[in-house]
């Protein structure tokens, strides 16, 4: 067959890959499942170096350094320059973050990116943080360069059929681990099944020379591809349940058929999907970064991808790659990576630390001292922030402050027992809140023993968390808890805080009957729980608050959802639900917030217009808690 790196149509393949990639980043509800192009690279990747490897081992015993050595010229000069250009942006820009994304780039420039997010970010669900994460894209590539440290060892040592029995094994590992899990998109054993199946095609290719994969069968394998890219959002359950497996069989498929394409042909052969697919490595890397940091649409940020990676690929890759000035690219390169590792711990040293779970109770506590010393107001009222006292406020304090008169009709003060156990429950908007109620607890003395989950809908229980999914950014993300994100209220409560400012407004999918549900009818869903809610905290003789929702900012940039989202008339609609739950049960209160907020976002500032800021001494966070929860949530008895 010749060397097959050099056949159009792999390029072509690439090419189209990557477009699906970058599309699906810049576009989600256009492509929601154009996260394909990455297993695509993932199989395109395992037939490749297989080839290389086998024919090296087989023909002329080439050391593992000359292998390892050619896959250092081709993947370090254009990671390594991604990862030191975008810190540098980032502490001009953003030194806030500058501390996180210095950590990320360190996992990324040792290629343990993907374990990284598992370990610290808290799995798969952490990347839809509102915070900019980017070098979040780079978990693929640490993979990818797992598999080239191991799989050519494999078959160097045992050679390639055996190795594929080994490979074998490995897989069978990761989905017995990972099968069903979300965090299974991160894991090396699970995702090398797609790597596996491209090796397997350089074997049938090696081993029977009349190998040709059939037209019908590649337009079947075409026809799956296809579906995926514009159906299967990268969080359906199926994805993890078999889906990639599926999809890895279907890129080995076409990759076989391409084998086939000597030529250049009209469709992925065709000259502009060859160009990218040439470059499809560098815009991979680039792409990503220009859409977090470049506040600008998407197109702009796509355009600068493109003539970004057109110089990468003149300027850096091609002339290290071909170059014969580095003699030892393992030495050379490594010493590089090094010196990158060696800044960036230098920077992560340095750089701003984030506020510390101290420091934020130690606002709260001046915040409050301050609440205590002003008269009463009502809610629409509130004055602005000012600067605290020095002093901190003690238990004793607090439960001699009047509470907050108000004039919101299903608003009343909720007296509770000293030390409560309190149980936060809602979605990202409560564990943005987080941080400041433990602050608030801190002071007044007891413990918070359940917190908020970002996409935790109400219908995420422990009854029925298994059959739906919550629409998201107009693809279907299901919860991907390890466990329920929302736990049954026990006697050892003493209050419950409800936020459900977000998921609770987005639609639902049930994923055994495939029946949607879209806002207000959701709350045909939501009516279940929060009975059950009721009743177990009618159970544990344990106030339950709500929290009416307020409306995204009107700002231009708060269109982070693609609309703006929530509608002001399923706010009314929630607010009208939660009120007729409160009038008719005396231990369910609804704090009515929403209008405050809005009216007044330089006291409850929320920079992604829909979450509070948390890490922060001075937040929206904190001020929420001083105005709303310390004032109406009473403390009795010693």
């Amino acid at each position: 067959m010749g060397s097959v790196s050099r056949i159009s149509a792999l390029d072509g393949i690439r090419g189209l890959s990557v477009l699906a990639v970058v599309i699906y980043h810049a576009w989600p509800s256009i492509l929601p499942g154009g996260w394909i192009g990455v297993s695509v690279f993932f199989t395109l990747s395992g037939f490749l170096i297989t080839q290389i490897v086998d024919r090296d081992h087989e023909f002329t015993r080439a050391s593992m350094a000359s292998f390892w050595g050619g896959r250092a010229r081709r993947l370090l000069p254009a990671a390594l320059a991604t990862i030191a250009a975008t810190v540098t942006v980032v502490a001009i820009i953003d030194k806030d973050i500058l501390r996180d994304v210095s950590e990320e780039g360190l996992a990324a420039t040792f290629y343990v990116h993907n374990w990284w997010s598992l370990s610290e970010t808290g799995g798969y669900w952490e990347i839809f943080n509102s915070d900019p994460r980017p070098f979040a894209h780079l978990w693929s590539l640490s993979i990818e360069e797992q598999v080239y440290l191991f799989w050519p060892l494999l078959v160097v040592v045992f050679g390639l059929r055996r190795a594929l029995m080994a490979g074998g094994v490995v897989i069978a590992i990761g989905l017995v681990l990972w099968w069903g899990n979300a965090d299974a998109y991160f894991a090396t054993p699970f995702r090398f099944a797609e790597v596996f199946v491209g090796a397997l095609l350089a074997y049938l290719v090696k081993n029977y020379p009349g190998f040709k994969v059939p037209g019908p069968l590649a337009g079947l394998a075409a026809g799956v591809l296809i579906w995926g890219v514009f159906v299967l959002g990268e969080s359906d359950p199926f994805v993890t349940q078999g889906a990639l497996l599926l999809i890895g069989v279907a890129a080995m498929i076409i990759t076989g058929y391409a084998l086939r394409e000597t030529k250049p042909n009209l469709f992925v052969g065709c000259t502009p999907l060859v160009w990218l697919g040439k470059r499809s490595y560098a815009i991979y890397l680039f792409h990503w970064p220009f859409l977090e940091l470049l506040d600008a649409p998407p197109l702009v940020a796509i355009a600068l991808t493109l003539i970004a990676a057109e110089i990468s690929h003149h300027f850096l890759e091609w002339p290290i790659r071909i170059g014969k000035k580095i003699t030892k690219p393992l030495f050379t390169l490594g010493l590089v990576s090094a010196g990158t590792a060696l800044a960036l711990v230098v920077i992560i040293f340095i750089a701003p630390r984030p506020t510390s779970q101290q420091q934020i109770s130690d606002a709260v506590a001046a915040v409050l001292v301050e609440t205590t010393t002003t008269t009463t107001f009502s809610l629409e009222e509130l004055p602005l922030a000012s600067t605290a006292p020095e002093e901190h406020l003690t238990t004793s304090s607090l439960l001699e402050t009047e509470p907050l008169e108000n004039n919101i009709e299903t608003q009343k003060s909720v007296y509770i027992s000293a030390s409560p156990k309190v149980a936060i429950m809602g979605d990202s908007i409560a564990q943005n809140l987080g941080p400041a109620l433990d602050g608030w607890v801190d002071v007044v003395g007891g413990e918070i023993g359940t917190y908020g989950f970002a996409l935790c809908s109400p219908v995420f229980t422990e009854e029925n968390y298994e059959s739906f999914t919550i629409t998201l950014w107009d693809q279907q993300n299901p919860h991907a808890f390890g466990q329920p994100c929302r736990r049954v209220i026990t006697p050892e409560y003493d209050l419950v805080l409800v936020f459900d400012h977000a998921s609770v407004f987005f639609d639902h999918t049930n994923v055994e009957t495939g029946e949607q549900y879209v806002f207000p009818a959701t709350l045909e869903l939501i009516e279940e729980p929060y009975s059950d809610l009721v009743e177990q905290t009618k159970l544990a003789d344990a106030p339950l608050v709500f929290f009416t929702a307020p409306q995204t900012e009107d700002r231009s940039d708060c269109l982070i959802l693609g609309e703006r989202r929530p509608y002001r008339e399923n706010l009314e609609t929630y607010n009208a639900f939660i009120t007729e739950i409160a009038n008719s049960e005396d231990h369910v209160f609804v704090f009515d917030t929403a209008l405050k907020v809005e009216s007044d976002p330089e006291r409850y500032p929320r920079p992604d217009c829909v979450h509070f800021e948390a890490f922060d001494v001075d937040s929206g966070a904190i001020n929420f808690v001083a105005d709303f929860i310390f004032p109406n949530i009473i403390l009795e008895g010693p």
